[in-house]
């Protein structure tokens, strides 16, 4: 799946999630127990569709100004009109109206480094594939450090970029523990295809988490 597929997959489970809850305001509005609906479980979807409409096209635009302005009513109406905006900025992606150049360059650039980091480990070229992972992986920790305006210097390292991103509580310990466990990984002499298969494997996973619009605010 392409960059802009995995960008419409989750505006897809956002408005799928929205159309649960409209169902269920739904129930209650017409029930006449207009305020019954779980606050939480709305806010915490309206959070995470302004999160997308942010990263992915960015503060200044129509779609995260119209989701933002948007007069609430009640849960059901407001959750109708949430579910509109989505759709519209959905539409407006898979034909190709833009969104934010610097997200989309980041991980198409990333992701033909990984494809080509495949192409080495199936070839045999267990040192040329460990390279590039290790850069891969020092350059998308850069970047969320940069796009979260977190002090770092251009020649740190993985670990010293995980340990600096686990005190800014951008990632989790765990996640600070498999990135140290990759550049372990990288420079041991006894490179294994199966492991290094399994390492792309999981930063392309980090990479469309991280920058793919679930913790990156770009603007």
């Amino acid at each position: 799946m392409d960059a802009t597929g995995r960008v419409v997959k989750l505006f897809d489970e956002l408005i799928a999630e929205g159309e649960t809850i409209k169902q269920a305001c739904k129930k209650l509005y017409f029930s006449g127990q207009k305020k019954a609906v779980s606050p939480e479980m709305f806010t915490a979807w309206k959070i995470k569709c302004l999160s997308l409409l942010k990263s992915t096209f960015g503060s200044s635009s129509p779609q995260f100004d119209n989701f933002t302005n948007a007069k609430f009513f009640d849960y059901y109406n407001a959750t109708q009109v949430f579910l509109g905006i989505l759709k519209a900025a959905s539409l407006d992606i898979r034909k190709g109206y833009f969104f934010h150049k610097d997200l989309m360059l980041s991980v198409n650039i990333y992701d033909s480094l990984l494809a080509r980091a495949r192409q080495q480990i199936e070839s045999g070229q267990l040192r040329k594939a460990e390279a590039i992972l290790e850069a891969v992986l020092q350059e998308v920790l850069g970047k969320i450090c940069h796009n979260k305006k977190i002090p770092f210097e251009q020649d740190d390292t993985v670990v010293t970029l995980a340990e600096i991103l686990l005190k800014a509580e951008t990632i989790p310990e765990s996640v600070r523990d498999e990135l140290s466990t990759l550049q372990q990984q990288f420079r041991r002499t006894n490179a294994d295809a199966q492991q290094l298969a399994a390492a792309t494997e999981w930063i392309l996973s980090f990479l469309n988490e991280y920058l793919g619009g679930q913790i990156l605010i770009l603007n």
